[in-house]
């Protein structure tokens, strides 16, 4: 089994930055409303439930997504940056993945985004399952005398759900991508990131997939980080994956356990009535090769509003580390 704690870690050490494009053009006509909404959120196709409307631009204007690149664009009156991983055949209805980093050094990884899809091998990703993968960069917090890249998990603005608003609805319009094929993951910071995103943004989702991530994280002096709430999207499936009692942060005297907080979602969504599947791994706070390979079964399989078919098929694939906690 492949172990990336150097890369997964949240403050890596350092490694090659790689070279960015900045690009960007008009989304289309605003008044055009092809292009601005797809489905009201109490409506039904012949697919079955409708996700909710694309949200109005913040900026009124799109980055071009018809090739892999990183670049930047105005997100609410901010400059954002945003990684596209596009596969070298794009086709219309494509599925798209938004893969959110975790908590990391502006010193030792400058442009987050970029290296890790390069990393991770993301382009061989997007070409497999012809996917879209959207890797947005988080703003630069400076707290506790420490500067670093991080997620918005203390409901103190709504930048970076304004942030994913955007993309999604650019990802649609600009690439014609599957409105009802969009997933979210993440690692560390940016599970906990998903946790907000299924609890603020559920009925915009097809499926869930967190790397030592969780919810009603409790810190020193700080309000509760990923606090827990029932998402809108009844159907929505969650994979929670977790690194045993060693997954905490910082390493040696944790602040975070990853595990309680992966076991605090895990228990919210089971009584809630969700379909969780649990894979519990023992190699600490990182994310294996296995847990990538669980993920890529996991992450493009369900569309908007429908069943996972793993409630038929069964996770007997995913090996004997993960298991079903909970179905609908």
């Amino acid at each position: 089994m492949l172990r990336l704690p150097w890369l997964f870690s949240l403050f890596p050490i350092p490694f090659l930055a790689l070279a960015v494009a900045t690009t960007g053009c008009p989304a289309g006509d605003d008044d055009d409303d092809d292009d601005s909404s797809i489905a009201d959120d109490d409506d039904t196709t012949d697919e079955g439930p409708a996700p909710a409307e694309l949200a109005e631009l913040s900026s009124g204007k799109c980055p071009a997504i018809d090739e892999s690149a990183t670049v930047t664009f105005d997100s609410g009156g901010e400059e954002r940056k945003v990684t596209f991983v596009v596969p070298e055949e794009l086709e219309m209805g494509a599925p798209v993945l938004f893969f959110f980093h975790g908590l990391l050094s502006p010193d030792y990884t400058p442009e987050p985004t970029t290296e890790m899809a390069s990393i991770l091998g993301l382009q061989g990703l997007a070409d497999e399952f012809g996917a879209i993968i959207v890797l947005p960069e988080s703003r630069i917090m400076d707290e506790l005398n420490m500067v670093f890249f991080m997620w918005e998990v203390m409901e103190r603005d709504e930048a970076d759900l304004l942030l994913y608003d955007d993309l999604r609805t650019c990802v649609v319009t600009e690439a014609g991508a599957d409105i009802r094929r969009i997933s979210a993951t993440g690692f560390s910071g940016g599970s906990l990131f998903v946790t907000v995103l299924a609890r603020e943004r559920g009925d915009t989702l097809a499926v869930v997939m967190e790397n030592s991530g969780g919810s009603d994280v409790e810190l020193p002096f700080y309000p509760m980080a990923a606090e827990y709430s029932t998402p809108s999207n009844e159907v929505l499936p969650f994979l929670l994956v977790s690194g045993g009692g060693n997954d905490g942060w910082p390493t040696g005297f944790p602040l975070v356990n990853f595990e309680t907080a992966t076991d605090s979602l895990e228990a919210h969504l089971a009584e809630d009535g969700f379909h969780v599947i649990r894979c519990k791994h023992s190699f600490g706070h990182t994310i294996t090769q296995t847990a990538m390979n669980v993920g890529d079964q996991w992450l493009f399989a369900n569309s908007y509003g429908e069943p996972s078919p793993f409630l038929e098929s069964g996770i007997e694939d995913f090996g004997d580390w993960c298991e079903v906690i909970a179905e609908p």
